[in-house]
């Protein structure tokens, strides 16, 4: 946004003073910035929430961001020039392929019942700043930027090294860590961003609990070529004495797992799929029992959602059984079935289907929900990235009967071929460079009797929702 932006938006509420046009007559938009909240008037809050949102996010395009940096001493050393403000909380931690972001949602929505909760997720989905929230309330654009600095200037004081540069995921993990310390949360709920084991939300020494869900081939070329190995990284977030709650793997999977848990003296509860009873799979809700909780309607669409609420739910009940959170059976029930997750198997129109289908696992997940609910008379827009299995994911996703289109995947630091994504198909495919041109040419067609999905990266079923809705 240019700064006539701004001021036009000031003039309009009628706060465009003479000290604040005085601070608008720099063209910097960070000493704007500052001048403004010298000023420290409520009734320009708003504008500094948009030029922080601004700020942030030109200054995270032009930082690393694009994987992962081996080694935690970065974070670390960070943490305790801030005196270790993680040490204070009371940490969930999340690690798995696929549906730790649901499985955070689930247990986020159950503890709101009579909990201060945090929640540290990604990607954002609706705004740069919804990976960190608590009580679902996301941190102010200010705040955020304002302690983004802070970070940063710490490093560049204390360890400045080109070689070694403290990365945005390290940085945004710490503000979330400091945001929730400073709010007195009574839980904070820190979900893996990539891996595990060298991750940068791996550095507490207590916990709660450790929850470990579905795991499958994806980022292969850093997390390693099979299961085994990338169990061995997510498994890299138990630590000594762990409480650990995992789903129903694959039995190399789980071997791995026991291993770690074993050598950490770490509990390892598994689930048991006996304890899950299957009663309705439906186009819009699924139903289902588990243990001694009766007919829990979710709105979470696709049958793995059964078992991601399962997990969450078995994860509750330890929590309950250990005394650390006290829940009766219907709180617990009511925040399942209040759960919602953006970008997964979510109907954002009535004939339009989003999910961020981002590996083979999510796109087999997808082809069933499809088959299950006897969808017909199919678009599908699709955008996957190139260091993606993205051959095997659209050989699945073929099976289905429908019309196909590729798009490149909104974002710089990585790439989509869009050539070699069509070819994938074995047919004719129509091939768009930007999602809007997709949207713009596909949704004016789009019949009634249609049903419109869009599948793939996260970073695309982002920005795809956000300008459908916003349109």
């Amino acid at each position: 946004m240019n700064l006539e932006f701004y001021k036009k938006k000031l003039i309009e509420s009628n706060n465009y003073t003479k000290e604040v046009e005085s601070a608008f007559s720099s063209n910097d938009k960070e000493k704007i910035y500052r001048d403004l909240k010298n000023i420290n008037k409520s009734e320009i809050n708003f504008i500094l929430e948009l030029i922080a949102e601004d700020l942030i996010i030109n200054r995270v395009s032009k930082i690393e961001r694009s994987g992962m940096k081996l080694g935690l001493h970065r974070i670390k050393n960070i943490l305790k020039i801030l005196g270790n403000p993680e040490k204070k909380l009371k940490v969930i931690h999340i690690a798995g392929t696929n549906g730790k972001g649901s499985v955070a949602s689930y247990i986020n929505s159950i503890l709101k019942k009579r909990y201060r909760v945090g929640m540290y997720v990604s990607p954002s989905m609706e705004s740069f700043n919804d990976r960190i929230r608590i009580d679902d309330k996301y941190i102010s654009f200010v705040e955020m930027y304002d302690t983004y600095n802070k970070i940063l200037d710490i490093w560049n004081k204390n360890f400045k090294s080109e070689d070694d540069r403290i990365t945005v995921f390290e940085i945004l993990t710490i503000i979330a860590i400091l945001y929730f310390e400073k709010n007195k949360v009574d839980f904070a709920i820190m979900e893996v961003g990539l891996g595990g084991r060298f991750d940068a939300t791996n550095i507490f020494s207590e916990k709660c609990i450790s929850i470990i869900s579905k795991i499958a081939l994806d980022h292969t070329k850093i997390l390693g070529d099979t299961i085994e190995k990338i169990a061995y990284e997510k498994a890299g977030i138990i630590i000594e004495n762990d409480c650990v709650i995992v789903q129903n793997n694959k039995k190399s999977a789980i071997e791995v797992i026991k291993k770690i848990a074993d050598e950490k003296n770490a509990s390892l509860k598994i689930i048991n799929l006996n304890d899950i009873k299957l009663e309705e799979i439906n186009v819009k809700y699924n139903k289902f029992s588990y243990k001694n909780i009766r007919n829990i309607k979710i709105k979470m669409l696709g049958e793995y959602q059964i078992y991601n609420a399962s997990l969450a739910l078995e994860a509750i009940l330890t929590l309950r059984d250990k005394n650390i959170i006290y829940l009766t059976d219907l709180e617990i029930k009511e925040g399942l079935e209040e759960t919602f997750w953006l970008g997964r198997l979510e109907w954002i129109k009535t004939n339009i289907l989003i999910d961020g289908a981002h590996n083979l696992d999510g796109i087999e997940s997808l082809v069933k929900y499809i088959k299950k609910s006897k969808l017909r008379n199919l678009k599908i827009l699709v955008g996957i990235l190139e260091d993606k299995n993205y051959e095997k994911m659209i050989e699945k996703l073929s099976t289905i009967n429908a019309e196909f289109y590729v798009v490149n995947v909104p974002i710089q630091i990585k790439k989509t071929n869009l050539e070699k994504l069509a070819k994938s198909f074995k047919k004719q495919v129509k091939e768009y460079d930007d999602y809007k041109i997709a949207l713009e040419d596909l949704l004016p067609k789009l019949k009634e009797q249609e049903t419109f999905i869009i599948s793939g990266s996260l970073y695309l079923i982002s920005e795809v929702r956000k300008y459908i809705l916003e349109k």
